[in-house]
Order: structure tokens, then C-alpha cells, then sequence
């Protein structure tokens, strides 16, 4: 195993990269690709777009099979089983990062890729798969955009349990793309509902907030009741600008826009629910800047104002919140731990059977991002390392912990209080509980396997984990505490465990449908860079031209329906029992094993709370895998 050195980048962890899990890798795709077929093809539902009427399957993904995306797949399974693994690396580093020109070897590494994929690994654009084909009129099927906002449910398969229970939400769904009142109603509710495979701990409270105040975007057009609602503790906002630093991309003919927003909200004092009351949107380094005030801004621009904040909201879902938080940091801290932990130490036994699959998906990701990758204007994995390493600057690892985050944030449980414990931020209570549940089990490992704290500091393979960890030369993950304490190695591991299990709640069908499958809750990105005046008015219809066309929606299906309708490589909740497959020697009679058992009793409960229509106990990975 090696990782990237990658240039230009100071502030992400090390990037771990390894042949032999990335053909692994392959495989498993492959697998799921079919597993998730049956859920795609019972995407059978009639609709008429552009007056032609076809099944959503048919709009999303074309009328005739391709293989483009399995061929992809056996192209670089081809290149990587006649490569070693440190070639692999400098390669990797030279051209999929780097900016230089392709060297004749590397032409032949990634001859079997086509033009298209050399463009993807210098860094440019890569247009990814090319799923659609033209109809009889030479319109491709999968560049329409929709006649109404309920086309959006072409995303629900037919499969069970999906598009049944779901028809009753079209309705308000669809209302939030077309009145302004319903869709200023439903934006928090959207995203304290959805948010949880997202981890959007995203709203920060004005005047209590350690983050960046971002109140100067509204300066122009500043309310004094706003003054007072901040006085009050009931101002907050939703800062986004961080895309300000990325332009729009053009991928297949289509724009790729993901605007800068910020998002002013309101809390009511009684039922402490959040309503946006101003939203900032921009293009690049800027560009093309408006800010839109509820009640001063047209319902049509506002409504299109809601739905710029929420793109930009998913985007970050997706990159950072979900991968930056639980992909990289997680991949960075096994990397180090492969390399100086004994496979009989206690606690490589503690972490290495959640540590299996990541590092070989991540390796996937990068060098078929085109294929893997959902759609949103982050369309390189060069442009991915340079967002993820702008909102590494000045971050720590415990930062990432959802405790440290409400802290930074200024949320607390009272101010999302109405009638039961934050069920006016529902999803938060879910990541506290997990984490909870993993320092229970963290605390008992940690006492069980050092009875004194002059044990951990005497623990030489321990010591070195966290000094490579922390070297910006090795794993370049900042804030690890000094290995002296009992205290010290306990939180390091609940932090890396949290990430781990807090990730396998996005295998669930329940994360993702309906309300992320309705790809107008949370579009992955804008197809129209222009951003409207406040003053100005468009028709639904004009307003659906901006959102996600039936290819785009299709990139998300095919992202969603991988996590909720493929089998887990390995569950924690083992079929066989909890007190099988156990992770450390003695049986029963170690209490290590004791406190395993508990643990996953503790979340096949939580599981079953979490969803209890339908509770999926084995659906629940034991292992961040895709």
C-alpha cells in the first residue's frame, strides 16, 4: 500500500491508494452494478416529456443498453493487474493531480479508456458515460428537461415499499417547486428530515457561532428586525461560499453550476422551526452576485433562490459532509495504522475488521470518477482534492465529531426543542446516539486492554500510529492528541469508529427514499449558470430548465440505488448471531468481546428505531465500502 504525494495541497490527509484492493474493487462494482439492476429496471412508470411518452427508465438511461461504463471497469482491472504499486502511485500523482503532459507509457496505461478518459486523468473535464440515445426526432432522452415538478418522481421504482408509500408526498414535493410559500415552508423541514446520509450539520447560529460570520453578504440589504432576531438568539444562517472558488463545468452538452450561497433563516420562538428569510447566490470568484429577500424578491426568483441554496447544500452533502467527513480522514488514519500496527494488536484487532474495502474504493474513485461519481460540477477528482482541501484549512480531526461540530455551530438541543428532544433538527439526534453507542463500546475496550494510562504511553506500536498519523509528511491529520492517556487513545478511537458506523445509515432504503430519489429536494447541481435578478419572474417550466435533466437525475439514481439495493460486503449485525465472527481472542470470556456484543445489540436496536416500518438490521455495513 502506498498514497499519493499530492501537489499543490497542503491542508488534506494522505490519500492511500492500493492495486490489489482497487482490483478488488472492481469486482465488487461489477457485482453491485447487477445487484441494483432489478431496483433500475422497475423504473417503469410512464411519463410525457417534450411530448414523448416513454417509461422513466427510458428518460433516465436511454432507450438502448450500453456497456461503456462495465468496459470502463475491465479496462483499468486490465491496466492495474500489469502494474506495480508504486508505479501506479507516481502515475497516479503525475497525471490524475498533476498538470503535466501524458507520457508515452501512461498513453498506453490508459489506451483501452479512450480519448475521454485521458482528459479525465489530466484533470479536464471528462464527460462520463454516455447513457443516452437519440429518439426518432435526434433529441437524446436523457438531456430533457421536465414539463412539471412531478417528473421528478421518475426516480421511485416500482420496486416494493418505494414508489407506494411515496405517492402521498408528490404533492407537497412538487409544491415546493412551484409556490413560494410551500417551498419556503419546506426547506429546513427537507433538510432536517433527508439530511442524515448528508451529515448536514450545516445551520450556524449568528452571534454564538465559532464559524466564519458570513452576515456582510446581506449588508446592502439589512433588516432591523434581523438585528433583533439575533439579539434574541433566533438568527441564523447556512454558509455555503465556499463554492464561490469553482466555476461551471460543461458536461455532455449540459452546464454543471454549483452556486456560492448563503442562507439567512429565522427561527420561530414557539415552535423553534427555521424558515429562510434571505438567500445570497453567486457564480464564480463572485460572479454574477444577487441577494434575494423573502417578500422583496419575486415568488418565482425566490423559489429559484431556494433551490440555488439547496444545490449548493447537497453538493457539500456529498463531498464534504459525506466523503471528506467518513471517506478521507477514516482512509487516512487506516493507511497509518496498516503500516505500523501488528495484525495481533489490540487495537488494529479493535479497528481492522471495520477498516476493510474503503482504501480499494476510494483508489476506484478517483481514476473512474466519470463513471463512479454522481453529477454535480466537481467533475475531476483534481477539483475534488481542492475542495476538500480548502475545508481541511486550519481543520482538526476531532472537529469532525458531531458533539465538536453543534459546539462550533451554536446548536444546542433547547433551541431545537419543540414537543419531543430536536425534532426540530431530527436527524441530529441519530448521529448523537450512534456516537454515543460507539464511546460505550470504545470506553470498555481502552479499559479492558490498558488498565492505566502509563499503559497507553508505554504502547511503542500505538505511539508510532498516531505520530505517523499526525506527520504532514505520512497521514497529514491535524490535532491528534499526544498518546499519554487512557482519555487521549479513547477518543481517537470513537471518533474513527463514529465515522465508520454513522456512515452505513446511507445504506438504508429509508436514507435515500423518497426524499433524496426526489432529485428537486436535493439537485446535485444547477444546468444553467445565468442567476436571475430578484426583480425578475419566470414560469415553472422556465424554472425546470435550470434544474437537473433526466441524464442528471439518472447520475443520482444510479448513485442512490448503489448504497440502498446492493447487499453490504460484510454486516454488523453478523446473520449468524452477535456473538459471532468476534474481533478478539478468548470468546465470550474477554470482555472486549463482551463489549462487541453489546455494541451491536445497542444498534440492531437503533436500527430498528431508525426504521421500524421497514427495519433493514443486515443492511447496516460493517465497513465504509462504497
Amino acid at each position: 500500500m502506498r498514497k499519493l504525494p499530492v501537489v499543490s495541497f497542503d491542508n488534506i490527509p494522505a490519500v492511500p491508494v492500493d492495486v490489489g484492493e482497487a482490483l478488488e474493487a472492481l469486482g465488487r462494482l461489477g457485482e453491485r452494478e447487477i445487484e441494483t439492476k432489478q431496483a433500475r429496471q422497475s423504473l417503469t412508470s410512464l411519463y410525457t416529456i417534450d411530448d414523448t411518452l416513454t417509461t422513466a427508465y427510458n428518460f433516465l438511461f436511454g432507450t438502448k443498453l450500453t456497456t461503456k461504463d462495465s468496459d470502463a471497469r475491465e479496462e483499468l482491472k486490465e491496466a492495474l493487474q500489469h502494474r506495480d504499486n508504486l508505479k501506479l502511485v507516481a502515475t497516479m500523482d503525475e497525471h490524475i493531480f498533476g498538470e503535466k503532459d501524458l507520457s508515452p507509457s501512461f498513453l498506453r496505461f490508459v489506451s483501452g479508456f479512450a480519448a475521454s478518459v485521458v482528459d479525465r486523468l489530466t484533470g479536464a473535464s471528462y464527460d462520463g458515460p454516455k447513457t443516452g440515445q437519440d429518439d426518432e426526432e435526434g433529441e437524446p432522452l436523457t438531456k430533457l428537461f421536465l414539463d412539471n415538478p412531478e417528473q421528478f418522481s421518475m426516480a421511485w421504482t416500482n420496486l416494493p415499499e418505494v414508489r407506494h408509500q411515496a405517492e402521498g408526498l408528490l404533492p407537497k414535493f412538487a409544491a415546493s417547486l412551484e409556490d413560494a410559500d410551500a417551498a419556503t415552508e419546506q426547506f429546513w423541514t427537507t433538510i432536517s428530515e433527508y439530511g442524515l446520509p448528508y451529515n448536514l450539520l450545516i445551520a450556524q447560529k449568528l452571534g454564538s457561532s465559532e464559524m466564519p460570520d458570513p452576515r456582510a453578504e446581506f449588508a446592502a440589504v439589512w433588516k432591523p428586525e434581523w438585528s433583533a432576531l439575533e439579539q434574541e438568539g433566533r438568527l441564523y444562517a447556512i454558509n455555503m461560499m465556499i463554492f464561490d472558488g469553482f466555476k461551471p463545468r460543461e458536461v455532455e452538452g449540459l452546464t454543471r453550476f454549483t452556486p456560492g450561497t448563503v442562507t439567512l433563516l429565522e427561527q420561530d420562538a414557539e415552535t423553534k422551526n427555521l424558515t429562510p428569510i434571505a438567500v445570497r447566490v453567486a457564480g464564480y470568484e463572485g460572479a454574477g452576485k444577487q441577494v434575494y429577500v423573502r417578500g422583496d424578491a419575486t415568488p418565482s426568483a425566490w423559489i429559484y433562490a431556494l433551490q440555488a441554496a439547496k444545490t449548493s447544500i447537497t453538493v457539500w452533502g456529498i463531498w464534504l459532509g459525506h466523503v471528506y467527513h467518513w471517506h478521507m480522514v477514516t482512509a487516512a488514519m487506516q493507511y497509518t495504522m496498516f503500516e505500523t500496527l501488528s495484525d495481533d494488536h489490540p487495537v488494529r484487532q479493535l479497528l481492522g475488521p471495520q477498516s476493510e474495502f474503503l482504501i480499494g474504493f476510494d483508489t476506484v474513485l478517483l481514476v473512474l470518477w466519470g463513471t463512479v461519481a454522481p453529477p454535480t460540477a466537481i467533475d475531476t477528482p483534481r477539483r475534488f482534492l481542492k475542495l476538500c482541501d480548502h475545508f481541511a484549512a486550519g481543520r482538526n480531526y476531532f472537529d469532525d465529531d458531531p458533539t465538536t461540530t453543534l459546539k462550533r455551530l451554536g446548536i444546542n438541543e433547547a433551541d431545537f426543542t419543540d414537543k419531543e428532544p430536536w425534532d426540530r433538527y431530527s436527524f441530529v439526534p441519530y448521529l448523537l446516539e450512534i456516537w454515543e453507542k460507539v464511546g460505550k463500546y470504545t470506553r470498555s475496550f481502552v479499559d479492558a486492554t490498558y488498565p492505566t494510562d502509563q499503559d497507553v504511553k508505554n504502547d511503542e506500536e500505538l505511539q508510532k500510529w498516531i505520530q505517523m498519523s499526525g506527520d504532514e509528511d505520512e497521514g497529514n491529520v491535524r490535532g491528534l492528541p499526544a498518546m499519554d492517556s487512557k482519555e487521549a487513545l479513547n477518543k481517537v478511537l470513537q471518533s474513527f469508529i463514529y465515522r465508520v458506523t454513522a456512515h452505513g445509515n446511507s445504506r438504508l432504503s429509508k436514507s435515500a427514499n423518497p426524499g433524496l430519489t426526489f432529485v428537486g429536494n436535493y439537485p446535485p447541481c444547477l444546468q444553467d449558470a445565468s442567476i436571475p435578478a430578484p426583480d425578475s419572474t419566470m414560469t415553472t417550466k422556465q424554472l425546470l430548465e435550470r434544474m437537473p435533466a433526466t441524464g442528471t437525475i439518472a447520475g443520482m439514481v444510479t448513485f442512490y440505488f448503489t448504497f440502498s439495493f446492493s447487499v453490504p460486503y460484510k454486516q454488523l449485525i453478523p446473520i449468524a448471531g452477535l456473538d459471532e465472527d468476534l474481533f478478539f481472542p478468548g470468546g465470550m470470556d474477554d470482555e472486549r468481546n463482551k463489549a462487541l456484543v453489546l455494541f451491536r445489540r445497542s444498534m440492531a436496536e437503533f436500527i430498528r428505531s431508525y426504521s421500524p416500518d421497514s427495519p433493514q438490521l443486515y443492511q447496516w455495513p460493517l465497513n465504509i465500502e462504497t
